[in-house]
């Protein structure tokens, strides 16, 4: 999978329309398999890999569960003209995006979490690794800054901000496994 296959999968190439708005998409069917707990940040971190990860346009309800209604998905990449671009996605606009895929598949995998937590908020600070097969070779690299709530009961997402390595921005080795 080429790096830009990969960002588009991450929704990165969503230069257009930012889909800021919420849309009117229905609720999705339940998952056949029940979705992953996230009553701990380290639970939490494997729900968003299974939750991102497979065919683009698979059952989204578990990317759903992790997520907090409002929660916003905002990668960030560089403009032809080298300016730095956030692109603000609803979780809806976020699975629209993914969709278009179709049934190509990715997996994500997070390979180093730094935590910092007070009380009921934490902000996880990930190095993320892209692959074309579970334990393939690595395709895409970057780094995923969350900020999760705890509900009393289980962590939710509110934000994910992330950024692709490139060439001239390498991830660096302090975040590396």
């Amino acid at each position: 999978m080429s790096r830009t296959a990969a960002l588009l999968a991450l929704g990165v190439a969503l230069l257009g329309n930012p889909l800021i708005a919420q849309s009117n998409t229905p609720p999705a069917t339940p998952p056949s398999t029940p979705c992953l707990p996230t009553t701990t940040l380290d639970e939490l971190i494997k729900a968003i890999d299974d939750a991102v990860s497979g065919p683009g346009d698979k059952d989204r309800t578990c990317f759903r569960d992790v997520m907090l209604p409002n929660a916003r998905l905002i990668p960030v990449s560089k403009a032809p003209d080298g300016t730095v671009v956030p692109h603000v996605l609803t979780v809806d606009g976020w699975i629209e995006a993914v969709a278009r895929r179709g049934s190509s598949v990715f997996f994500e995998r997070q390979v180093k979490v730094g935590t910092e937590q007070f009380g009921h908020i934490a902000h996880l600070w990930s190095t993320y690794e892209v692959r074309p097969t579970p334990d393939g070779k690595a395709t895409v690299r970057g780094i995923n800054s969350i900020q999760a709530v705890y509900d009393g009961t289980r962590w939710k997402i509110q934000e994910i901000l992330w950024q692709a390595e490139t060439p001239a921005e390498p991830v660096p080795e302090k975040y590396l496994p």
